[in-house]
């Protein structure tokens, strides 16, 4: 099946090159009239996407169904400037999506669900697995620091994912798709509303299920008697309703359930050995108005997860299993108002957010020893911002400014560990706060040509994980709390052009120059002992170029519905500038942060047989310490997808789809965690490897 598989899809890559010839039809230019993409996140107001004097990335539901890509994450992982790793395949338990080369921490790149915070408030993590791919209407990708608006997180940017509501009477969708590892995924959507037009009450609930077999993440050569399988095992439901009063003014609210359980691939004696299980209740409440010039928001969500880990441990002789419960809440409230004056639109906003951590470890030992890890995350925070149009709109001045204000308290450290004596403590509470800065301007010189400058001040509070957490990692090493750390912040200038020689072409480019200071490290501090420090200064300088080519957009040749060529390449240079605490990582690049990556590929619609293939390639990443021996060696993937419908069955069988897609076509198998340490000159190791080529075949209808 592997071997037709590959022989199916390098036929299909041919393709295009034997059917141009195949077409009499005589060419005819259509002018182009699109409607603008109107996009919220920018601003927190809807403007149309060419007027923001920023970089901006949309991908839209159909990019979605297009790209060979099972999860929300490996569809952002095809834009510049975004760093993807997904570590453990689709069994990965906890992936981190940054922007513009700000390091491997998700919690300096703020993630938002129809403009939730994702983001947990213990470690700034956010589970990706829980984002059903059939809710999203589209994704928004705000490049670079927007605290301005936004406030903590916010410093590599912001990724919107905005969900689906329903347009018709009644509604629907179902799929099944089968894969490698045994890899089931389910998925079903209802929704209606109470009448066509945009008023009334609507609903819409979907479900999915996902079961996966997993795969032996290490070497042959590596494998232990206690190796397994990796695995996944994951139910999710949502549920939307809502009020259209008007076309602007409506009510919604939001529920999700989401429960997981994570297998990490060792078992000694416990049923499925290490493992992690998640089990989500996500409620979202959410007010949309307009009326007379005025227009605004109010957001109010409350998540509440409980996090599970089994741990198994064996050195030597010495057997411990340790269970760990971390209750985690997150809740707040989110508001903005807009008014539009002459040529000004102006805008304020209040956010309110609280987060909490109460976690405990329990040894299974003979000492069942505990460790119990307590703490509150407060920040409130008031933005203020005016667009001026002038010119004819030919310049467009964005000016803002926010206040945030963030308070750690009631952080707690608790053991009976023989081994830790001295260690109990309350920590002392903790505040800071900070004033973050936005400024920027675009020039049209012409309809299809542009340039923006902006300049940003974004910063991060401590998580309460870096805090008041005290545990032990996989090396056997031990995490210390630090109850003194402070915020980060970064300071970032970027210049951006857009450019459409001719209609079907686009070319656009951006380079930008941030110096972050305070910047979280875990770094050394005794054998066997780390601590999260802030490190004095990081510099990040980097470039992405994206190109879009359309040859025959204006055609009428029936097998080119839509042909679109597209790449980009990004550069990203992250080095440690100065520290205080460890002059040993001066001059290193962060830690799993390639300096190159880029994306090639096409897409082909057309009435027989539509495709997509593209090659992803990823740069050199390093650990803290650029050791070779822990480099990830650059690597190259191709994948592809080929798709379409059953409209030869007659009407109804345009609902009717069928996809099959190849990811890692060419089965190439190469390290995605490499963390080895030395200790008296002999290497301990500890890498993973990926699951090399998977295959899926989708079956899906819509109604």
């Amino acid at each position: 099946m592997k071997h037709l598989a590959i022989t199916l899809l390098a036929l299909v890559m041919c393709l295009p090159l034997q059917v141009v010839a195949a077409h009499d039809a005589q060419a005819e230019e259509t002018p182009a009239t699109e409607m603008d993409d109107m996009v919220v996140t920018a601003t927190r107001t809807a403007e149309p996407l060419k007027d923001v004097p920023g970089r901006v990335e949309v991908i839209t539901k159909e990019d979605l169904k297009e790209m060979p890509v099972q999860t929300v994450d490996q569809a952002l992982s095809y834009i510049s400037g975004v760093n993807v790793q997904r570590s453990y395949g689709l069994t990965s338990h906890s992936t981190t999506v940054s922007l513009r080369g700000v390091g491997s921490q998700q919690g300096r790149t703020l993630v938002l669900v129809d403009g939730v915070p994702q983001n947990s408030a213990d470690m700034g993590s956010v589970n990706w697995n829980m984002i059903n791919l059939e809710d999203i209407k589209r994704i928004e990708i705000l490049k670079g620091p927007a605290a301005a608006v936004y406030g903590s997180n916010a410093m590599g940017g912001v990724i919107n994912i905005i969900t689906e509501k329903p347009t018709r009477r009644f509604q629907g969708s179902a799929s099944a798709s089968y894969g490698t590892n045994e890899d089931w995924d389910l998925r079903a959507v209802a929704a209606g509303r109470a009448f066509e037009e945009p008023r009334g009450f609507y609903a819409r609930v979907s479900g999915r299920y996902h079961n996966n077999g997993g795969y032996y993440d290490v070497l042959p050569s590596d494998e232990r008697w206690y190796t397994r399988k990796t695995f996944l095992d994951q139910q999710t439901i949502g549920v939307k309703m809502g009020y259209d009063f008007t076309e602007t003014n409506n009510i919604e609210f939001k529920y999700t359930h989401d429960a997981q359980l994570v297998g990490e691939g060792t078992e000694y004696y416990v049923h499925n050995g290490q493992q992690r299980s998640y089990m989500t209740d996500a409620w979202q409440g959410r007010f949309n108005f307009s009326h007379e010039g005025w227009s605004g928001m109010l957001n109010g969500y409350f998540t509440d997860t409980n996090y599970g880990r089994v741990s198994e441990k064996l050195k030597g002789v010495n057997y411990s299993t340790i269970d760990t419960h971390v209750d985690r809440q997150n809740y707040g409230i989110m508001t903005n108002v807009s008014r539009t004056w002459g040529a000004n639109l102006f805008t304020v906003g209040f956010d309110y957010a609280e987060g909490t951590m109460d976690g405990v470890d329990y040894y299974r030992t003979p000492t069942y020893p505990y460790w119990v890890d307590l703490g509150r995350m407060c920040s409130f925070g008031g933005f203020a911002q005016d667009q001026i149009r002038l010119l004819d709109d030919k310049l467009i001045f964005l000016l803002g400014i926010r206040y945030d204000n963030a308070t750690a308290y009631n952080g707690k450290f608790d053991t009976n560990d023989p081994n830790m004596p001295g260690m109990n403590r309350h920590f002392p509470n903790k505040n800071w706060d900070s004033w973050s800065p936005r400024a920027s301007l675009k020039y049209f010189f012409m309809d299809n040509l542009s340039a923006y400058l902006s300049y940003g001040r974004a910063f991060r509070a401590p998580t309460l994980d870096y805090m008041y957490r005290t545990g032990g990692t996989k090396n056997n090493i031990t995490q210390l709390a630090n109850p003194d750390l402070d915020p980060e912040t970064i300071d970032s200038f970027e210049f951006g052009t857009d450019y459409s020689p001719v209609e079907n072409l686009k070319l656009t480019g951006s380079v930008y120059y941030s110096i972050g200071s305070d910047f979280l490290y875990s770094v050394t501090t005794a054998p066997s002992v780390k601590q999260w420090k802030n490190i004095s200064e990081v510099d990040i300088f980097g470039v992405e170029l994206n190109a879009e080519y359309e040859p025959f957009k204006f055609t009428n040749y029936d097998l080119f519905k839509k042909f679109s060529l597209f790449a980009n390449y990004t550069y990203n240079n992250s080095r440690i500038v100065r520290c205080s605490q460890n002059k040993a990582l001066e001059g290193h690049l962060l830690s799993n942060t390639p300096q190159n990556t880029f994306n090639v590929g096409y897409t082909w619609l057309n009435r027989y047989l539509n495709n997509r293939v593209a090659v992803q390639y990823f740069g050199d990443s390093y650990d803290d310490m650029n050791y070779g021996y822990n480099t990830i060696q650059g690597h190259a993937v191709v994948n592809a997808k080929i798709w379409r419908n059953f409209d030869f069955l007659g009407k109804y069988g345009e609902n009717f789809n069928i996809a099959f897609s190849v990811e890692n076509l060419f089965d190439d198998r190469y390290y995605t965690v490499r963390s080895n340490s030395i200790s008296n000159g002999v290497l301990s190791s500890n890498q993973n490897i990926n699951d090399g080529r998977t295959m899926y075949l989708e079956l899906s209808c819509k109604f």
